[in-house]
C-alpha cells in the first residue's frame, strides 16, 4: 500500500508542477499583451460594453440618445451586448493563450465556453497593431 501511495504522491506532484508551469507561461504571456477584453456595440453605436473573459463588466458607455428607450428594451440590449462582449473576450483569451498551452488546456478552455472562433466584435485595428509592436 505504501508503494501505491508513493506513486500516487509522485503523480500528484508532477501534475501540480505542470499546472504551475502552465499558469506561469499563461500569466507571462498575458502580462506582455495586457488585459484581455471584448467589446460589443449596439447597431446605432449608442451603447458600448467592454467585458473581460468570464463576463466581468469593465466598462459600459450609454449615449443620452438611448434614454428614450423603454427600460425593458434598454435592459435587453445591455444584457445582449454584455453577453457578446464576454464571448468576444473569451475568444480573444483563447486565441491569445493557445500558443503557450497544450492542446488539452486549449480544449478545456473551449469546453468552458472560451472558443477561439467566437469573436464577433468590431476589431480595433489600431489597438491590435500597438500590441504587436
Amino acid at each position: 500500500m505504501s508503494e501505491y501511495n508513493d506513486q500516487l504522491d509522485a503523480e500528484v506532484e508532477r501534475a501540480d508542477a505542470k499546472v504551475r508551469e502552465t499558469r506561469a507561461r499563461v500569466s507571462a504571456h498575458l502580462g506582455r499583451g495586457g488585459q484581455v477584453t471584448g467589446r460589443a456595440t449596439s447597431p446605432s453605436g449608442a451603447i458600448t460594453v467592454v467585458a473581460g473573459p468570464g463576463g466581468r463588466l469593465l466598462e459600459v458607455n450609454i449615449d443620452n440618445s438611448v434614454l428614450t428607450m423603454k427600460p425593458e428594451q434598454l435592459a435587453a440590449e445591455l444584457v445582449e451586448l454584455a453577453g457578446r462582449a464576454a464571448r468576444n473576450a473569451g475568444a480573444r483569451m483563447q486565441q491569445s493563450v493557445r500558443s503557450v498551452v497544450g492542446p488539452a488546456v486549449a480544449d478545456s478552455l473551449a469546453e468552458l465556453g472560451f472558443t477561439p472562433g467566437a469573436a464577433d466584435e468590431d476589431v480595433d485595428w489600431v489597438d491590435v497593431i500597438r500590441r504587436q509592436r
